[in-house]
């Protein structure tokens, strides 16, 4: 699937979670690309198909481009320009950080630069090595540093007027497209990030040898050696460094005052070391990138996605220990319908005290377990059941209900349930909620609990 195609899918499904109230996305609009969609429903690019006609349909509708949302975070080039001219002004300036005219032969901005270039190239050397348990921080962790600067934009928003309630929901739907990208491309997003960062270093490099010319042509640049060591050993080490660029100009080593040959050395060493791996790395990763980009994989199957569908969704309910009261099971119904889209029938089942997985486990239908949040979650028994579901199913929901709990008893409770799910079991996702008040505010929530294996 193309790279703009699972943008936008994603996007609309983060709109869909976050639009509680049906403002950009009512229901009547959402029945209209269905039914336009009906003769598409067996083509593989039905999802793709449908959320252009959504955008189509809907931007229409509100005068909306959905595009600058969708394709927001992409960490295109083009669109760092500004940050390619800001490294190549620091670089600039960092000639004129001394004030006298004598530079230090190993202290000097072009020397950090290539230390800092040769740590960059034994770091990306041994990365499958020596590196490998080192990675990029985790989508949810980016997540959160983007959330927490939105939440100080918000404060500051407050001495403005309110903004329109779209804008509103269109800037939640952005903050949530970004995480879901970011879990489903994370590679993609590391080698654009990789991409810009090699260009940065490219501008930056040509920002510095660009000042040593400006600063060489008006005042007298001279290069010398400041330290209780004997200069024999600083042109020694000079020799190593330089050697192979010296072969290829076919000149010598510079003495001590000789500015100008300092200056024309360190320019074709920054091309050498630092500008030619440079390009190469960029025009290698501009290769991934362009790999990477045509064949983005979506995980379709979810049961979310059979909104966008008229096909059924089959949820079967377990109740572990308690019974739900019609009041509850008509809100959850509700809430799995507007999460998971439409279902036949949900098959309601109540599974006693330690006993065992149910017999009734069927792999085409989505389980969805629920815990009264009240019980105390015990190993031996809850633990114990949810290791057996992780082992047997491929997906499932785990609910944890706590309208039976006090105010004072929710936090405490809370923390023992996560504690077993996520410690003991290993579950790293739920739906912690009150049943007999749960709404369309909670629907993001729900939709996220799905636990797939594997993922």
């Amino acid at each position: 699937m193309l790279e703009k195609d699972a943008r936008r899918i994603l996007f609309f499904r983060a709109l869909g979670e976050t639009d509680h109230e049906g403002v950009i996305l009512p229901s009547s609009l959402l029945e209209t690309v269905q039914k336009n969609m009906e003769p598409f429903l067996k083509d593989p690019d039905y999802f793709a198909r449908f959320c252009r006609s959504l955008e189509k349909i809907a931007g229409r509708r509100h005068n909306i481009d959905f595009s600058t949302y969708y394709m927001a975070f992409d960490f295109k080039l083009g669109r760092s320009s500004l940050l390619l001219f800001v490294s190549f002004l620091i670089g600039l300036g960092s000639n004129y950080l001394g004030s006298g005219p004598k530079v230090n032969i190993l202290l000097n901005p072009l020397m950090i630069l290539l230390c800092w270039n040769f740590a960059i190239y034994l770091v990306l050397l041994f990365k499958g090595t020596v590196f490998r348990k080192y990675t990029l921080p985790p989508a949810n962790m980016a997540f959160q540093l983007i959330n927490f600067g939105r939440s100080i934009k918000d404060k500051f928003n407050l001495l403005f007027p309110k903004k329109s309630k779209k804008s509103t929901i269109l800037r939640t739907a952005r903050v949530y497209f970004i995480k879901l990208w970011l879990q489903q491309a994370n590679v993609l997003s590391a080698a654009r990030l990789s991409f810009i960062l090699h260009g940065m270093a490219i501008a930056l490099t040509c920002g510095v040898v660009a000042g040593l010319y400006l600063r060489g042509l008006f005042q007298e640049y001279q290069f010398a050696w400041f330290s209780t060591f004997d200069k024999s050993i600083v042109m020694s080490l000079g020799k190593v460094i330089f050697a192979p660029v010296l072969f290829l100009i076919k000149g010598n080593m510079p003495k001590e005052n000789m500015g100008a040959a300092w200056i024309h050395l360190f320019a074709a060493s920054a091309v050498f070391y630092i500008l030619l791996p440079r390009f190469l790395l960029l025009f290698h990763t501009r290769l991934k990138i362009k790999q990477l980009s045509g064949s983005v994989k979506l995980d379709l199957t979810l049961p979310y996605f059979n909104k966008w569908r008229l096909d059924s969704v089959n949820l079967d309910l377990y109740s572990y220990s308690y019974s739900l009261d019609d009041k509850n099971l008509l809100l959850l119904n509700e809430a799995l319908e507007r999460v998971y889209g439409h279902q036949d029938k949900l098959i309601v089942e109540n599974i006693q005290w330690g006993e065992d997985l149910p017999k009734s486990l069927n792999q085409e239908r989505s389980p969805v377990f629920c815990f009264n949040a009240a019980q105390t979650p015990e190993n031996e028994v809850h633990g114990k059941f949810l290791n057996k579901i992780l082992q047997r199913l491929n997906s499932c929901i785990v609910i944890v209900d706590y309208s039976r709990l006090t105010q004072q008893q929710q936090n405490s409770r809370f923390l023992l349930w996560k504690t077993l799910l996520e410690d003991f079991v290993g579950l790293n996702r739920f739906f912690w909620t009150n049943l007999e008040t749960t709404s369309s505010e909670n629907d993001s929530e729900l939709a996220a609990a799905l636990w797939r294996k594997n993922n």
